[in-house]
């Protein structure tokens, strides 16, 4: 029988750095005095399961995370405000003699990037302010419990920002004992902290009414155990649940607190279907997604046959979809469903694979016609009308070959579903002119050249030129034509039959057919 508070079981520990549950307190067997049976979070920490030469003394998570340690080598923890005065009493630099690089090496890991450390350089070196902090870092600080009442409140009355991550908590009701106590608190990590869900929620809603961000990651939840803590906090907007073990996703009801939600951050779980993920397209807030690292094969969005839009996540701007199983080009096509996505995130996924990374990004980007923001990099107007461009003259000859096969076009629009849109922008790819006058033979095009920029030159040049010239020659031609004086002049034309877009001329080396340039086209020259 457990007689000393500070053994109570399930309490966590701490010893030589690594973290343990206590699951046992008395004899082993013919060894004198107590000892503590210790379930370690590391199995490579422990020796066996619990048993001692055939006895069974605790169960334990994993089959070698057991061992025995003498009370002595235990460290039950500190409070949460003994923890503060701890870490803050003495500050030595602006960061409270936290290594930046070790900072950012945390907000990666945990997917926390809100955690910041600010404000202390003005902090007493003999006796800090507590009472001016508003944000606080308690990450692996041995935090086991709130303290005495209104002991906190009073230490701590502006705190905005707490991480509590990997520390000694062992329940809910500690982490709420914490928080009731913080009014301002709006911010909350609790990763890595063994905090079960077997509770009656209700009673810790008032604990955590201010709370908009909350960090859960490497708790070992799966989503009812997520959706069973997210009914504590009322207000919740921001949620990151990263490196957990949620493989399949519930339908939130209409009532629930995640229907609230403005991001949701599900990097390094276990979902394989996209179906899953899908259960959450009804969420009317949701603006911010990131299933990066989970093992989904493929994307697919159920839409009317009238319609080439999802109604689902309608809100969505930014989608991170990052180091899944992705292996097919329509999965991208798919995401161009989306009403509001205009920020992706898609990098090592197996189809970038099939092409040099240049040659990737012009591909989504010529399938997902309102992306803005690529792997973080700005699309360019001028970027984007390359990549539609190429796009079209790639798949210029499957398109023509389907074009008396109406079960085939059915296919390739499937697959390619911008693809009658590009060709009503750019009109048909060159291997569509080639093909209506094959026989005729013609090589020969006749151009505008026009300079709008400057009116001391001509207003309009015709030329004739050949399909097979390259642009670098064609640029020789206006030199001569225009007197440049040696500068180099830029080029872009303009489809007069087909399409009022400009396109650059931007590729020195490829001919003009390869542009799709036809008779009558005008092309532009700009210094």
């Amino acid at each position: 029988m457990v007689e000393d508070k500070n053994y109570e079981l399930g309490s966590r520990i701490e010893c030589d750095g690594s973290l343990g549950t206590l699951r046992y307190v008395g004899p082993v067997g013919d060894t004198k005095g107590e000892w503590l049976g210790i379930d370690w979070d590391d199995p490579s920490r422990g020796k066996h399961n619990g048993t001692y030469e055939g006895v069974k003394y605790f169960t334990t998570w994993h089959p070698t995370s057991g061992s025995f340690i003498r009370h002595g080598k235990a460290n039950f923890g500190i409070s949460c405000p003994d923890a503060i005065k701890s870490r803050y009493g003495l500050i030595n630099d602006d960061l409270a003699g936290i290594d930046r690089e070790n900072l950012t090496s945390l907000q990666k890991e945990i997917n926390a990037p809100f955690l910041e450390m600010v404000g202390f350089s003005k902090v007493n070196k003999k006796q800090s302010k507590f009472d001016q902090l508003e944000i606080i870092w308690l990450r692996d600080q041995s935090v086991s419990n709130a303290g005495n009442p209104g002991e906190l409140e009073t230490l701590c009355p502006r705190l905005k920002e707490l991480d509590i991550s990997r520390n000694l908590t062992n329940s809910w009701k500690v982490i709420s004992d914490i928080c009731i106590q913080l009014r301002s608190l709006t911010r909350l990590n609790v990763s890595e902290n063994k905090l079960p869900c077997d509770i009656e929620v209700e009673q810790f809603r008032k604990s955590f009414s201010n709370v908009t961000h909350l960090t859960m990651a490497r708790m070992n939840y799966n989503w009812a155990d997520v959706q069973r803590c997210i009914a504590m906090f009322p207000s919740i907007r921001e949620l990151s649940i990263s490196f957990n073990i949620v493989n399949t996703i519930e339908r939130p009801p209409d009532c629930s607190n995640i229907m609230k939600l403005r991001a949701l951050t599900l990097e390094g779980n276990l979902i394989e279907n996209w179906n899953e993920i899908l259960k959450l397209g009804s969420l009317p807030c949701l603006e911010y997604l990131n299933v990066n690292e989970n093992r989904i094969k493929v994307v697919s969005f159920p839409t009317d046959k009238s319609m080439t839009k999802t109604s689902l996540f309608a809100n969505l701007r930014q989608l991170h979809i990052s180091k899944n199983d992705i292996s097919e080009w329509r999965s991208i096509s798919e995401l161009d469903k989306l009403l509001s996505l205009q920020d992706l995130k898609f990098r090592d996924n197996p189809i970038l694979k099939c092409g040099t990374p240049e040659t990737t990004r012009q591909l989504i980007i010529a399938r997902i016609s309102k992306l803005k923001f690529l792997n973080g990099t700005e699309v360019w107007q001028d970027e984007r009308t390359g990549a539609e461009y190429d796009y079209l003259k790639l798949f210029g000859k499957q398109w023509l070959d389907t074009e008396s096969i109406p079960e085939k076009r059915v296919e390739f629009i499937t697959e390619h579903p911008q693809y009658p849109s590009l060709i009503k922008k750019y009109g048909l790819p060159d291997v569509h002119v080639s093909k209506l006058n094959a026989g005729m033979g013609s090589n020969v095009i006749s151009v505008e050249f026009i300079c709008p920029d400057d009116p001391n030159q001509p207003q309009r040049v015709r030329r004739k030129l050949l399909k097979d010239m390259e642009v670098q020659k064609v640029v020789g031609i206006v030199q001569r034509l225009f007197k440049t004086s040696g500068k180099i002049p830029t080029l872009s034309f303009v489809q007069q039959t087909l399409s009022s877009n400009e396109i650059k001329l931007d590729k020195p080396l490829q001919n003009l057919s390869y542009f799709s340039i036809q008779d009558g086209d005008q092309i532009l020259v700009r210094w």
